[in-house]
């Protein structure tokens, strides 16, 4: 389809060039990010509220994909129990936190993989793109959490002195940070990770709706808003945060709008613990840091869902306006190609409407610009031999049957034309299922110059036949005579050169005929070699070669362009005939005159005084094998016909005339003039 961008498919790269040494990286960060956070403990629970413990195991798991999964989890395992040992737990309690944590992580992986698979590092290589599968994303990790905090508790229960310290607040708290982090840092890294791993070039940072005067305004806003909240920790205005995360997210990239959700949710945080904003107001310091970490969840998805769905409904918007352009021009190039055709096309269901038509169909019909979508289609026909069609036996009614047919003859009549003769084919098309209508395509070919081609191919072989027949019967007759005379013992000399006589007249008759049919056949199809010809001078060439020269006269004629060869055949015709068709015991009396008739054509006449034509065979005397006067010359009926059609492929015309003087024809013809 036109306009179609084929999809390259993005090389899944994610842990290429990842390698062992990464994730000793990450777990000397991950060791490091508890030392900035280990005087924050909650009730001598032993583990830090800030600590990204939730989610840089995940990022990690999903960066290395897979490779070395033992070494990967010994490495989570050791980092997370020194990291809580720092935190200041106990050892029992630090190598329970940190089982928990790799058991969280690898079911967070697990998830992952199976409610989202085409997101990078789950086995695909897309971004998090609509708001299901950011849905699908956050019952991921909250399941994963869950179940990370449920064996958290019971680890801590089950060991002496550290039940106590873990009550409900202290496990919403490990679920909270889980959570919250997960959530930003997760889906911060699955978006630059797929970014800097897809194909350039890259889709704009900042993404299209927004630009940098309002990401800059949008910058301002947040600090604004954040620091108002948190001066003015006295009033509840912890509300009009979240316009900032809407803004992020219906204005700019998804990739930016989860980097804000990160930079304000480690910022609402901190401040929080230093006991700084509305969320460090609550009584209970554990209950106002819960809140805060449920805020953060609440902005990291409030800001992925808006964002993603901005995405999803650009890409529909894309991808409806792709269809529509696509369908647009293979409208138009359907429309050309029906439009180009010389076959009459249409299309019509079984109630008659006309669906698709084409301007041959309108020409072939002889209707016009009466033929629209909005014409009741109904075509009344006639068999060859003058049968009315009934409704059903039309080629159309046959179709919406289920009918295939192919080729059928048949006639029509069209207002101002008469009858046509029209090739049609009828198809069966797929059933409308919504409107419920069977539907037909119609092929329809004018082939009323084909049909009267044939039939006179018909009555052409029929005539050649009889003409070829009575002089082959006449040479049978007297060979079989001359035979007879033979067997008798004796032929007279006489006898037998009457008999060969008339044989050599039969074979001549024969020869000329012949050598018309020649002639009339390859008059039409002969392609012309056009130059000068002198007319005057071909004219006493052909008078001289039938030794007329006392019966035919010529005056000087304007040069003509055309085929020389073809004109000679035109003018030795006419002058033929004028020789011929005299009445017995006169001479022949011929005059060949031209004249330039405008400014591109010469006129010129063959004038005789013979027997001449009458008015009603004027025209007729044109036609194949036609003779006005058969009963008393012989002759072909093809000269004429041989003479018509030389004049008209040169692009002029040929009359039968009386003639001016008196009795006898004057035929006159235009061929065009030659400029020197």
């Amino acid at each position: 389809m036109r306009g179609a961008v084929p999809h390259v498919q993005a090389t899944p790269r994610e842990g290429a060039g990842v390698g062992l040494g990464f994730s000793v990286l990450v777990a000397v960060v991950f060791v490091a990010s508890s030392t900035v956070t280990r005087r924050i403990e909650l009730s001598g629970a032993g583990f830090s509220e800030l600590w990204p413990a939730g989610g840089l195991p995940i990022l990690w798991l999903l960066v290395r994909n897979g490779r070395g999964p033992v070494v990967d989890s010994a490495l989570v395992l050791v980092a997370a129990f020194l990291a809580n040992l720092i935190a200041g737990s106990g050892p029992a309690v630090a190598a329970a936190f940190a089982a928990a944590g790799l058991v969280q992580s690898w079911l967070a992986v697990l998830l992952l993989q199976r409610w989202c698979p085409d997101t990078w590092g789950s086995g695909g290589d897309r971004a998090l793109d609509t708001p299901r599968v950011v849905a699908r994303f956050g019952a991921a990790l909250a399941v994963a959490m869950a179940a990370g905090t449920a064996l958290a508790s019971i680890g801590a229960v089950l060991l002496p002195g550290a039940g106590d310290a873990f009550d409900p607040v202290a496990s919403g708290l490990w679920f909270g940070r889980n959570v919250g982090s997960a959530l930003i840092v997760v889906a911060l890294g699955i978006m630059i990770c797929q970014r800097v791993t897809s194909p350039r070039p890259w889709p704009p940072l900042r993404g299209v709706d927004g630009g940098p005067s309002e990401l800059l305004v949008a910058t301002a806003f947040t600090v604004f808003m954040y620091g108002l909240a948190f001066s003015l920790d006295d009033l509840p205005l912890a509300f009009p945060l979240l316009a900032a995360t809407v803004w992020y997210a219906a204005r700019f990239s998804t990739l930016l709008s989860a980097a804000h959700s990160f930079v304000v949710g480690l910022v609402t945080m901190m401040l929080t613990l230093q006991g700084i904003g509305p969320f460090a107001r609550v009584d209970d310091p554990d209950v106002g840091f819960m809140i805060a970490q449920f805020y953060i969840a609440t902005i990291a998805l409030t800001g992925l869902a808006i964002a993603t769905g901005r995405d999803e409904r650009q890409a529909l918007a894309d991808d409806l306006r792709r269809a529509q352009e696509d369908t647009a021009y293979e409208g138009s190039v359907r429309a050309a190609v029906i439009g180009s055709m010389t076959e009459g096309v249409l299309v019509v269901d079984e109630r008659g409407d006309l669906l698709v038509h084409n301007e041959a169909a309108a020409r072939v019909l002889g209707v016009g610009d009466q033929l629209s979508t909005e014409t009741r289609f109904s075509l009344s026909s006639w068999t060859l031999d003058g049968t009315e069609m009934t409704p059903q036996e039309r080629p159309t009614a046959r179709a919406l049957r289920g009918e295939r047919v192919e080729g059928e003859l048949m006639v029509v009549r069209v207002d101002g034309v008469g009858e046509r003769v029209l090739t049609v084919s009828a198809i069966p098309l797929p059933r409308d299922a919504r409107q419920g209508r069977t539907r037909a395509l119609v092929l329809l070919r004018d082939t009323t110059n084909e049909h009267a081609s044939r039939q006179e191919l018909a009555a052409f072989a029929g005539v050649v036949a009889h003409d070829l027949r009575n002089p082959l019967a006449a040479i049978d007759g007297w060979t079989e005579m001359i035979a007879d005379e033979l067997d008798n013992g004796a032929l007279d000399t006489e006898l037998a050169q009457e008999f060969v006589s008339r044989v050599r007249s039969s074979s001549h008759r024969m020869r000329e005929l012949i050598r018309d049919l020649l002639t009339h056949a390859t008059s039409g199809s002969r392609d012309l070699e056009v130059g000068r010809v002198d007319v005057t001078v071909m004219v006493d060439e052909i008078v001289a070669a039938r030794s007329a020269q006392g019966f035919v006269s010529v005056g000087a004629v304007p040069p003509v362009l055309a085929d020389p060869v073809l004109v000679r055949q035109v003018l030795d015709n006419l002058i033929g005939n004028a020789l011929k068709y005299v009445e017995p015991g006169e001479e022949a009396k011929i005059v060949v005159h031209g004249c330039r008739s405008d400014a591109r054509l010469v006129t010129i006449g063959v004038t005789d005084h013979g027997i001449g034509i009458p008015e009603e065979e004027r025209e007729r005397v044109f036609e194949e094998f036609h003779r006005a006067h058969y009963r008393d010359y012989e002759g072909s009926g093809l000269g004429l016909s041989i003479v018509r059609r030389i004049v008209h492929r040169h692009g002029g015309t040929i009359e039968a005339l009386p003639n001016p003087a008196g009795r006898g024809s004057l035929f006159r013809f235009t061929l065009p003039a030659f400029e020197a």
